[in-house]
């Protein structure tokens, strides 16, 4: 999502916005206040404020390539229901910003204040995405996250994220789970993630474990690879187990396993890619059942959470916290009614 699209003045009066607004294209700053409930589109010739609190899009929302839409600072997000769709196919030259009203730089000064305010994480809410095959491609996704943590979430449902970028976005721990700017903790794992940029974000990632993941996704700025995000790793949420056969092969950064006890259960496998770490929060532990496994590539490694010499500060205390024996639980492999030692198994509790 991370391109400088050109800086526009808009200064004709602002329309209020229905449903449709296509009778709106031409002009220069539409305010969203009512849901979206039949066929729409947003034209990139103009700027669209989410004024309403909770926004519901229960048909086709379709979004040009170029276009801005902006959140009003104090938490407006957008949901998406289950007969709802957003398609916003955005192009490396015309990509599509979501984004602060604060955001100057992107779609004007719309609100009109100069440099009075400047936009940060948890501006505005999150886009919750609950229809089927929504698609975004060359989207920013810039200062959300204010209540929900990610910016976008997608749930129970299948998704496209390519060549997204999310920048300055909130993500983090909330209570004992860890949430990702882009959440997919709840989708299907036919949702797609490829080839985005991560960075200036708290968390960036969190999927569902059967997602496959593969190394095409970028954790830090192209043209600057120190800065990166404060917990620089992918979230692991389990809904059932791995049941299906998995892929993980991101190496920039790490899985983090949060799980008391995660199962790989036959017939499923988990493949890893070369170079692959995965790391544990305390107290959690990977189980091999009878008939299932785990296929290693060459550089793997499972260790603590506070191993920061292995891709990284990925619990974001930088290093305030070092690892030690028995920090998590370890590998336990149900066929041998035993845990695994592995010489690539650091700081586990066996």
């Amino acid at each position: 999502m991370k391109k400088v699209i050109s800086l526009f003045a808009f200064i004709v009066p602002f329309f209020m916005a229905g449903c449709d607004d296509d009778e709106n294209n031409g002009s220069n700053i539409v305010y969203i206040t009512e849901n979206i409930t039949s066929p729409t589109t947003w034209y990139a010739s103009s700027v669209y404020v989410i004024e309403s609190y909770d926004l519901w899009v229960t048909s086709t929302l379709t979004i040009e390539a170029g276009t801005v839409i902006k959140f009003r600072a104090d938490g407006p997000g957008m949901s998406v229901g289950a007969d709802g769709t957003i398609i916003a196919n955005g192009t490396a030259d015309k990509p599509i910003y979501f984004t602060s009203i604060n955001d100057d730089k992107h779609g004007g000064d719309v609100n009109n204040n100069g440099t009075t305010t400047l936009p940060l994480n948890g501006d505005w809410n999150n886009i919750y995405v609950e229809g089927n095959g929504s698609s975004f491609k060359y989207c920013y996704f810039m200062y959300g996250g204010a209540s929900n943590l990610s910016t976008l979430e997608i749930f129970n449902e299948m998704a496209t994220i390519d060549h997204c970028f999310f920048l300055y976005n909130k993500g983090g721990k909330f209570g004992d789970s860890y949430f990702g700017v882009l959440d997919c903790t709840g989708a299907k794992n036919t949702t797609v993630i490829t080839n985005n940029v991560f960075y200036g974000n708290i968390l960036p990632l969190s999927v569902t474990t059967t997602i496959d993941i593969d190394n095409s996704n970028i954790f830090s700025n192209p043209d600057d690879a120190t800065q990166t995000n404060s917990m620089n790793c992918i979230a692991l949420y389990d809904l059932e187990g791995i049941i299906r056969a998995v892929q993980w092969e991101e190496t920039e950064v790490p899985f983090l396993i949060n799980d008391n006890d995660l199962w790989i259960e036959s017939p499923g496998s988990l493949t890893l890619g070369n170079n692959v770490v995965v790391k544990f929060t305390p107290s959690s532990e990977l189980t091999i059942g009878i008939g299932a496994q785990i296929n290693q590539g060459t550089g793997n490694a499972f260790t603590s959470f506070k191993d920061d010499t292995r891709l990284g500060d990925s619990n974001g205390d930088e290093d305030a916290t070092t690892p030690s024996d028995g920090d998590w639980g370890g590998i336990y492999n149900d066929d041998s009614s035993e845990y695994q030692t592995w010489s690539n198994i650091y700081y586990d509790s066996h």
